[in-house]
C-alpha cells in the first residue's frame, strides 16, 4: 500500500520536546519496546489521539478564545 504524500508541517519544538520525553518514559516503564516505530513521533501521536484528554482538548479548543499575552 502507497502512502499519502503529505506536505511537511513544523511542529511546537516544546511539544515535540514534550513526546520525546513521553517516549522515554514509556521506554523506561516496559510500556514500549526499543525500536524506532514505537518511539516515533508518529506513533507518540497516534497514542496520544486515543486518550479521552485528547477529545477534551478537541472540545476546549472550539470554544475558547486564544488567551492574550497580557491577560492571566
Amino acid at each position: 500500500m502507497k502512502r499519502k504524500n503529505t506536505p511537511p508541517v513544523r511542529v511546537d519544538p516544546d511539544f515535540f520536546e514534550d513526546l520525546k520525553k513521553i517516549a522515554q518514559i514509556r521506554l523506561e516503564k516496559g510500556l514500549a519496546n526499543f525500536n524506532i516505530r514505537e518511539l516515533s513521533f508518529p506513533e507518540m501521536t497516534r497514542l496520544l489521539r486515543r486518550t479521552n484528554g485528547y477529545r477534551i482538548s478537541l472540545e476546549e479548543l472550539k470554544t475558547r478564545p486564544k488567551r492574550r499575552e497580557n491577560e492571566k
